[in-house]
């Protein structure tokens, strides 16, 4: 049994509090936040929780297996790194932290330390992601040529980050994870029109190895939710919506087929392929127990995360590349000569 105290009641905290209470590996014994009516409403639903305004509580309780952080991003790094000093496992609400430097030095610690450092990429436990995975790794769709991802919805504006940030982050987790590639270069767009500090719409551009390219939009000023995702492949093409719970994968077997001509081999001739389409069975988990479940497992049988610190890394290093892109009208950006040196000027 793993002994969890979350940091953060606001909006994520909660649902991390009901997942780490109902699976058999982890207890939650301890809950910290500034509000002290949030932490009333989780006193109601779990009486035995102790409760504490200050987080050093948590990390000087020898009761305390694991800290687990919802909170802003602007602060996951202090407490995340006084955690693992204090040889406490850690789980970050995406993303890991505000910088590269940030997540190469809690990196250090944890390994140091000999601690799990895990970031909360809860779309990298979904069902629907892991089949893509699969299939994607099966060849099934050929070459990959490009993927177009849009995470579009009205809100949640927020306080601390713009939209790359917070949004950027999940669609940036789930390309790599299901392609096992991390972008080579980058540019970015973004535009302000709430505040104008504050990017709401964002348009990234990734180059990968094996020429693989992602186009990314985010946005939090769209009138529909939408969460898609489209591979077009060699052999075929697959399509995702998050929001069509009954057919979140299809399967295209749809391409382009380029032949040269016997007779004149200058000359080529283009077959268009229209084929059927199929739509995978996809069990109805929760992602976020799935990591809730993954994270303890790795505590208690000394496993590497699937979604590790250096996974919260590669994000992170997507993020900050795409801000400095932003900011300097679109450039693109090399991802391995990244050295912005920013603390916590990443964001914005």
């Amino acid at each position: 049994m793993v002994n969890v105290a979350v940091i953060g009641c606001g909006y994520w905290g909660p649902n991390l509090i009901r997942n780490f209470n109902q699976i058999k590996l982890t207890n939650v014994v301890s809950v910290c936040d500034l509000d002290v009516s949030k932490m009333e409403a989780i006193k109601k639903n779990y009486p035995f929780v102790k409760t504490t305004s200050n987080y050093l509580d948590l990390l000087e309780d020898p009761n305390v297996d694991a800290i687990v952080i919802a909170l802003p991003v602007a602060r996951h790094y202090q407490i995340a790194r006084d955690a693992l000093l204090h040889n406490k496992h850690v789980l970050v609400e995406k993303p890991l932290v505000a910088s590269v430097k940030e997540a190469e030095d809690l990196i250090r610690i944890a390994n140091k330390n000999k601690k799990v450092l895990m970031v909360d990429h809860t779309f990298e436990y979904a069902q629907a992601i892991n089949k893509i995975k699969s299939i994607i790794e099966s060849g099934e769709l050929g070459d990959i040529y490009y993927i177009k991802a849009e995470w579009l919805n009205l809100g949640l504006l927020q306080p601390d980050v713009n939209v790359v940030w917070d949004l950027a982050t999940h669609i940036s987790s789930i390309v790599s994870y299901v392609t096992g590639l991390n972008p080579i270069s980058l540019s970015a767009q973004a535009g302000a029109y709430i505040r104008e500090d504050n990017e709401e719409i964002a348009h990234l551009f990734l180059r990968f190895p094996k020429r693989i390219t992602a186009y990314l939009t985010v946005s939090w000023l769209e009138p529909k939710k939408t969460r898609s995702l489209t591979i077009v492949g060699s052999k075929k093409m697959l399509a995702y919506n998050l929001m069509n719970e009954e057919e979140q994968i299809k399967i295209f077997d749809k391409g382009v087929d380029i032949t040269k001509d016997i007779e004149d081999k200058r000359q080529f001739r283009i077959n268009y392929r229209y084929g059927s389409i199929y739509i995978p069975f996809i069990e109805k988990v929760e992602p976020l127990k799935e990591m809730c479940t993954h994270f303890a497992d790795c505590i208690i049988n000394n496993k590497v995360p699937r979604s590790d610190g250096l996974s919260g890394l590669n994000v992170v290093r997507i993020l900050e590349a795409a801000q400095h892109s932003i900011e300097n009208n679109g450039t693109e950006i090399k991802l391995d000569q990244i050295n912005f040196n920013s603390g916590n000027d990443g964001i914005k």
